[in-house]
């Protein structure tokens, strides 16, 4: 059985206590959403010594950093008291402090078998990966051809896993698996960087926080350009997607409302939101029907359910258009 490992209230202590859900969630102090740039640390995170794992989906193969060796990477760092947890107390969860990134989720694997197979077009559209981690799905659309923007809560899974990661897929650089690596293959860093920022842009932070921080960059733009200006138009579709993508993120019931809010904002009028998750969360709470009813009450998205496994634990995606008036 699937289940989280951290401590969760009985039900006589829920009774008990006297502070209502919604007073606990807003006294939890969510991380600030901020954004980051590739440098040359991440290159050279990255040597011939790395354990660099690989999947085939399809025709295409993505690789990944073996999470032993990241996890080392970044104790060696001396990460923040926010990611410590993970390491320390041997736990996948601790609400508002760290948020899985450490760990590629089941559901992963489903989403990106479901790329694989649909018929959505990833070349020249932009793509969202909401709670990314490792950012499998965003970089297999990425290796199509899209524009991806990664957000993960935690600040040092970005810089130590997603970061790294999209570099092994992305940039053309031979320091991975080849024993024939002289100085004359390695390309400068600034070169490398600058190819990475073409592909690709990478945020942490609560959802909310970084919903805002999208709004305040399109309301910049506008106000220091004419809004009639195609040119003006066109940047501030930049923070609209094409495609969102989001796996094993509503497991925590308290965080439904703001992750459906972020997503549709975000999203294209025309754009499809995949959301890969296990029916249920055992221990925590969030299931696909919890979210599928607050989709349907709010009356702005269309939604389709995809059952991916049936056995055990069922897992879906949950298919989300805008409605057409």
């Amino acid at each position: 059985m699937f289940k989280f490992n951290f401590n969760v209230e009985t039900e006589d202590e829920i009774e008990s206590s006297s502070v209502s859900s919604e007073q606990v969630i807003n006294s939890k102090q969510w991380l600030p959403a901020q954004k980051h740039e590739v440098n040359s640390k991440h290159i050279q995170s990255l040597s011939l010594d790395t354990v660099v794992e690989e999947v085939t989906i399809g025709q295409t193969k993505v690789k990944y950093l073996h999470m032993t060796d990241a996890i080392q990477n970044l104790q060696k760092a001396g990460v923040s008291s926010n990611i410590s947890p993970a390491f320390e107390d041997h736990t996948d969860l601790v609400p508002a402090v760290y948020e899985g990134g450490l760990k590629v989720w089941e559901c992963t694997w489903d989403l990106l078998q479901f790329l694989a197979d649909s018929d959505i077009k990833l070349k020249g559209n932009r793509v969202l990966e909401l709670g990314c981690g490792t950012a499998l799905p965003a970089l297999y659309c990425a290796l199509q051809g899209a524009h991806i923007t990664l957000q993960d809560y935690n600040e040092e899974v970005i810089n130590f896993i997603t970061i790294p990661n999209v570099i092994l897929n992305l940039a053309d650089y031979p320091f991975v698996n080849n024993v024939n690596i002289t100085t004359d293959n390695i390309r400068p860093s600034n070169d490398i960087i600058t190819e990475i920022t073409s592909k690709t842009s990478f945020y942490s932070g609560d959802w909310s926080e970084f919903d805002k921080l999208l709004s305040n960059i399109n309301y910049e733009q506008v106000s220091n350009n004419n809004p009639d200006n195609d040119k003006t138009s066109r940047s501030c579709q930049e923070y609209k997607f094409d495609i969102i993508l989001t796996s094993e993120t509503i497991y925590n019931p308290e965080c439904h409302q703001r992750l459906l809010t972020l997503m549709t904002n975000c999203l294209k009028q025309d754009g499809v939101i995949l959301l890969a998750a296990k029916s249920y969360y055992f221990g925590v709470g969030g299931s696909t029907l919890q979210f599928a009813d607050l989709v349907k009450s709010q009356g702005k998205l269309d939604l389709k359910t995809h059952i991916m496994n049936s056995e055990g634990v069922k897992r879906e995606i949950l298919e989300m258009k805008f409605r057409r008036e």
